[in-house]
């Protein structure tokens, strides 16, 4: 009997990512794309009434869904994803759809299988909480920036007086503000004009200033645990990050856990610790000789396809042990160092006058591993190219509008 899966994230790269992985153990997968609104319709135009990675050859089905949606998206679910006979594998890959189905166990666990803590609705949520990830890091041995919580409550906030300069602003949960709120502050009036910005657009949220640490080099892990156990196959570096989009690398490395091996081991006793059982990443820094950690997603991380690329196919195994079967046999850890490409980033810079065609072609003919293109699979990377075009026109005649001005 195939396995039989649904895919449940905001991001066409890192969802494809997954889809290739699991296309290596037979499944029959389905996708969710999660879309804010107003970017249906630029979907249909561009890619022909489906996102990017549904052109893979291994998608049988894909729906759409507004993000932040939680109704409507365990609606889809239980109108169109359900198997008679067995139950369907969730895989979330985005910190929404990761809470939604965590507060939702309790509908959907008699027709699907899902990431979870101990089978218990909201555990999820409350760790993804950067404080209370924090204070676990401490106990395990993690170095972490220190740092303090301003409240956001009808807009209105305060700044005390023993803020240290510079300091970084972070949402306390990434559900809760996504990148949006990371920012440098240098004094006083630039992190005013953050909060102020926080309060306009959340009204009501929570923020996290961390004192500014300069960054030597951004690392991540990316893992799956089964609840006791924890694999975590190889150490990614970031080599240049995106322009456009704060924080997520455009090139990396991916390289035995060789020379990590303690903070590795203080990895595997955080995420055992706080027993959670599925596909997870964790980013980390080097500043001034320490590593530090940054927090963890639960979810698949936006590189995690190096991995399987690599031979240790983590979201097969967590498939695998949520349909009761054995994991233990795959491959576990990454041996050799590849070069990565995100294209999608590569993408994105261009069409925001980071980089130009000539460069963004440099880039994605050098390295061992790219995300999107794949001669198996070439559907994905041909719409990608499609839509670079159609864009690229577009950019063009709007310079044109603009110099004639």
């Amino acid at each position: 009997m195939k396995y039989k899966v649904v895919i449940i994230g905001h991001g066409y790269t890192s969802r494809l990512g997954i889809i290739r992985s699991l296309a290596k153990i037979d499944c029959e997968i389905t996708v969710i794309a999660m879309v804010f609104h107003g970017w249906l319709g630029r979907m249909v135009r561009l890619s022909g009434g489906r996102p990017i990675d549904c052109y893979s050859k291994y998608v049988n089905h894909y729906y759409y869904c507004i993000e932040k949606d939680e109704k409507g998206l365990i609606q889809l679910l239980l109108d169109k994803c359900l198997s008679p006979g067995q139950k369907v594998v969730i895989i979330p890959d985005s910190d929404f759809s990761a809470a939604a189905i965590d507060r939702n166990q309790e509908v959907l666990k008699p027709y699907f299988v899902f990431p979870q803590i101990n089978n218990k609705p909201g555990a999820i949520e409350h760790w993804m909480s950067k404080t209370v990830q924090k204070d676990l890091a401490r106990e395990v041995g993690l170095t972490v920036a220190e740092g303090r919580v301003l409240s956001v409550k009808d807009g209105k906030y305060v700044v005390p007086d023993i803020i240290k300069y510079p300091c970084f602003t972070k949402p306390l949960a990434t559900i809760s503000g996504g990148k949006g709120f990371l920012r440098r502050c240098d004094n006083a009036a630039e992190l005013q004009k953050v909060m102020r910005m926080v309060g306009e657009k959340f009204c009501n949220t929570e923020v996290l200033v961390e004192d500014y640490k300069i960054i030597d080099k951004e690392y991540a892990v990316v893992g799956f645990s089964d609840g006791k156990n924890v694999v975590i196959s190889g150490v990614i570096e970031f080599i240049a990050n995106s322009k456009s989009h704060f924080g997520i690398a455009r090139e990396g490395m991916v390289k035995p856990i060789n020379g990590f091996e303690t903070i590795i081991d203080q990895f595997r006793d955080f995420v055992s610790t706080i027993g959670f059982c599925g596909l997870f990443d964790i980013d980390f820094y080097e500043s001034g000789g320490k590593m530090y950690y940054s927090e963890m997603n639960f979810r698949f991380g936006g590189s995690g396809y190096v991995y399987t690329v690599m031979g240790a196919n983590l979201p097969a195994m967590m498939v695998r042990f949520l349909c009761g079967e054995e994991y233990q046999d795959m491959l576990h850890d990454v041996s050799c160092v590849a070069t990565y490409v995100n294209e999608r980033m590569c993408l994105d810079d261009y069409l925001h006058g980071y980089l130009n065609k000539k460069q963004v072609k440099a880039i994605i003919s050098r390295p061992d591993i790219c995300f999107i293109m794949d001669s198996d699979d070439i559907a994905p990377f041909k719409r990608m190219k499609r839509e670079l075009r159609i864009l690229g026109l577009k950019k063009f005649r709007l310079k044109i509008k603009k110099l004639a001005k």
